[in-house]
């Protein structure tokens, strides 16, 4: 198959996994059942290509769980819908836009603990002391150890597309 044929295939299929996953967290959520998606899927194409025997040009693009949950924690916060909500045209972000929009994720965040309490601290991609602890770890802390680190997953990313003898 050739390179463009299996680009278009792959973005359908991701659009047909996000559609198929939303779905199964509103069918979950009406009957009582938690979720959890596991984005770190495509990281372990490895494994899950040997547990679920999954065939070549098969790749994980999501992972998810499901169950009766523990606990009923309130929604996260999240950014402000009228940064991220665009209606009839794309716009770019002012950088006092982009400052709120971090600054209210970031407080929300810290003041419910959530990285605290998941223990979801990344390491800091640069070495020395870590000064950064919980009462200031937020969103934007956060995603930027995340974004530096990502050569480390997309490096990865491509040898596990190869393995699955997707061609991009």
């Amino acid at each position: 198959m050739n390179t463009a044929s299996d680009l278009m295939m792959m973005f359908l299929g991701i659009q047909d996994v996000a559609y198929f996953a939303q779905n199964m967290v509103l069918a979950a959520e009406s009957v009582g059942l938690g979720t959890v998606f596991l984005g770190s899927a495509p990281n372990l194409d490895s494994e899950l290509r040997e547990i679920f025997q999954l065939p070549e040009r098969v790749f994980p693009v999501v992972g998810m769980v499901l169950g009766y949950p523990a606990e009923a924690p309130a929604p996260r916060p999240r950014i402000p819908t009228k940064f991220v909500l665009h209606k009839d045209a794309y716009f770019d972000l002012a950088p006092e836009d982009v400052e709120e929009a971090l600054a209210v994720m970031d407080a929300g965040l810290i003041r419910e603990g959530y990285y605290a309490r998941t223990n979801a601290k990344i390491q800091k991609p640069e070495p020395g002391e870590d000064k950064v602890d919980y009462d200031k770890y937020g969103w934007g802390e956060h995603i930027s150890r995340k974004y530096a680190r990502r050569g480390q997953f997309t490096d990865g990313l491509m040898e596990a597309l190869r393995r699955a003898k997707i061609e991009l």
